[in-house]
C-alpha cells in the first residue's frame, strides 16, 4: 500500500473510531407539565470514566429546544463517573433528548409539581 493510502486509511479508522461517530442519541416520549409543575430530563453516568453528554427538552410540535431553567452546565457538559444532572422547564409539552457517546447512561424524564414530587417518569430509549 503506497504512502497516501496508508494516510487516508488512518484517517478513516480515526474518524469511525471518534467519540462524535460513535454519538448515542435517546428520547422519551412527550409530556405535558400543568402550570406550577415542570418537565425535568435527568442522565447519569454509569461508567467508570467521565463522558461528554448533553440534555434537552424539545417542544413536542416543532423539535426546538425549550429547556428554559437549567441547573446543569452548557452541553455538552464532561459528567464524571457516578454523577448526574437535570434540565427542566416549566408548562409546557414537551420531549426529553440526550446525546452521549456511551450507552453506560441512565436517562429518564420527569414531571415534578410545585411541592417537588413526581408525577410521571419515564425512561429514555433509542
Amino acid at each position: 500500500m503506497n504512502s497516501p493510502r496508508k494516510i487516508l486509511a488512518a484517517a478513516a479508522l480515526l474518524v469511525a473510531t471518534s467519540p462524535a461517530a460513535h454519538a448515542l442519541d435517546l428520547y422519551t416520549s412527550l409530556s405535558q407539565a400543568q402550570l406550577g409543575s415542570k418537565i425535568t430530563c435527568g442522565i447519569v453516568n454509569t461508567s467508570t470514566k467521565p463522558i461528554e453528554v448533553s440534555a434537552a427538552i424539545q417542544d413536542y410540535s416543532t423539535g426546538s429546544d425549550i429547556t428554559g431553567l437549567t441547573t446543569c452546565p452548557v452541553s455538552p457538559a464532561t459528567l464524571p463517573a457516578g454523577t448526574g444532572y437535570p434540565t427542566n422547564t416549566a408548562g409546557n409539552v414537551g420531549y426529553c433528548h440526550f446525546t452521549t457517546a456511551t450507552s453506560k447512561v441512565h436517562a429518564a424524564r420527569l414531571v415534578v409539581n410545585s411541592t417537588g414530587d413526581v408525577t410521571s417518569t419515564l425512561e429514555a430509549a433509542k
